[in-house]
């Protein structure tokens, strides 16, 4: 009895441990859920439990080979499909086949000779770490194929390097580019544009607009005209920038507090509408799209339309995400807009500034979906990144994950229990029959 419920309680701690040790490398650091992070502490835990099944130097039964493995594989299952932004069946099948080899291997090595096990163990994590390691260097913005589309970037914002202030070193170097810069130029022909004119304009195949200084009616018809031309341009809008700038409030250096481009947003039949702020509240939102993209906003607001649904000289604008984002139509040419320009700067992306277009430190989808956006190409929101949706999620799914332990785990400590009975009915059944038949005889 109470060996069985030392076992339930082994089996109940083990999966929790598996099920938090799996959340540290990606998911608490980035947001990030990576079902390859459970696979090495599933497999010590496994390891660990089927040793501990052994009785009498007899090596554990498969069904309970089969309740470790289900300690192991099933909480983790649960808790990535509460808390995913899309459901990985591809990595699920992975993770789970994983836990089943393990559990396989182990179970014949500890039947066969336990000597086995060891060797056996090392290969599997060692191939885990492998794994872990490979995905951590994936390179999240290599370039496309055939010539990279050329874009200019016109902003006030530092996306050509820091802004002073911006970093913790309080003499940046002023020659380094941006993160973002560095992320993006891997895939694209990036080159700054100072005015927006029919000179500067010429050659450009698409036009990055994000946050810009105040703009001079010339430049905003040449604009209008370059897009009507068949131009592609990204632009983004914040009414209420939250981008950190130790520059005095003064400084013109400084990027615009709020969006300049209402002339421009008129005559395309938008209006951005002011940001409800709140003082007291974190202005950072983790905001999931229809199409599956993660992107990390701060303040960020909505486009209303003007009037009719049609602008000035034929401008059609279509808006998604409850108006954060308007898709326009003007002439031969397109505009996408966003109601927030925060999620550029690093600390909303990216928790590796130093590796910008590495993977595992991307914290959203802000440079894959803002490179396919830049590049013309269509963007289906998959860039191979599962995200954590909020911390709601996380709490209510580590809730459902510890009830399902709890259930597993008392199977596990019936069937240890019901082992036990059995043992000990089969020696009793094995006594009778060997005393009757007068092989060892009683010493009474």
């Amino acid at each position: 009895m109470t060996r069985s419920i030392l076992v339930g309680l082994a089996g109940f701690l083990a999966g929790a441990a598996v099920l938090l040790a799996g959340l540290l490398p990606s998911t608490l650091r980035t947001g990030q859920v990576v079902p390859a992070d459970w696979l090495m502490p599933g497999a010590l835990a496994i390891a660990a439990l089927a040793l501990l099944a052994r009785r009498d130097g007899r090596a554990p039964s498969w069904p309970a080979l089969a309740i470790i493995w289900m300690l192991a594989t099933l909480p983790v299952m649960l808790l990535i499909l509460t808390m995913a932004s899309r459901v990985p069946w591809r990595d699920l099948a992975l993770l789970a086949a994983g836990f089943l080899l393990v559990a396989l291997a182990i179970g014949l090595a500890v039947r066969r000779s336990p000597a086995i096990l060891w060797p056996c163990l090392a290969v599997v994590l060692a191939l885990t770490g492998a794994a872990r390691w490979i995905a951590a260097e994936r390179d999240g913005a290599q370039p496309a194929g055939g010539r990279a589309p050329a874009v200019a970037i016109m902003s006030a914002l530092p996306l050509q390097g820091a802004a002073l202030g911006d970093r913790a070193d309080p003499l940046p170097d002023l020659g380094a580019r941006s993160p973002l810069w560095r992320a993006l130029e891997r895939r694209l022909a990036l080159h700054p544009l100072d005015a927006l004119d029919a000179p500067g304009l010429a050659g450009v195949d698409r036009l990055l607009l994000a946050q810009p200084r105040l703009l001079a009616p010339a430049e905003l018809v040449a604009l209008d005209d370059w897009v009507r031309a068949g131009g592609q341009v990204v632009i983004l809008a914040d009414p209420l920038l939250h981008w950190p700038d130790g520059r005095p409030l003064g400084d013109p250096r400084r990027p615009p507090l709020t969006s300049l481009l209402d002339p421009l947003l008129a005559h395309w039949g938008l209006r951005l509408e002011p940001a409800q702020y709140d003082v007291d509240a974190d202005p950072v939102e983790r905001r999931l799209l229809d199409d599956g993209t993660l992107l990390q906003l701060a303040g960020a607001s909505r486009f209303t339309r003007v009037g009719s649904d049609v602008g000035s000289d034929g401008a059609r604008c279509d808006l998604a995400e409850a108006g954060l984002v308007a898709q326009c139509r003007i002439g031969r040419g397109r505009a996408r807009l966003i109601a927030d320009a925060d999620w550029l700067h690093d600390a909303l992306w990216t928790h590796d500034p130093g590796h910008p277009a590495a993977l595992a430190g991307w914290t959203s989808d802000a440079i894959a979906a803002l490179a396919m956006w830049l590049s013309g190409n269509a963007w289906d929101g998959d860039s191979g990144r599962i995200w954590l949706i909020d911390q709601n999620r996380l709490i209510s799914g580590l809730r459902a994950a510890f009830g399902l332990l709890v259930i597993l785990a008392g199977m596990g400590a019936w069937m240890g229990r019901a082992g036990a009975h059995d043992a000990r009915d089969g020696a009793a059944i094995k006594g009778r029959i060997v005393n009757k038949t007068g092989l060892y005889p009683d010493s009474a």
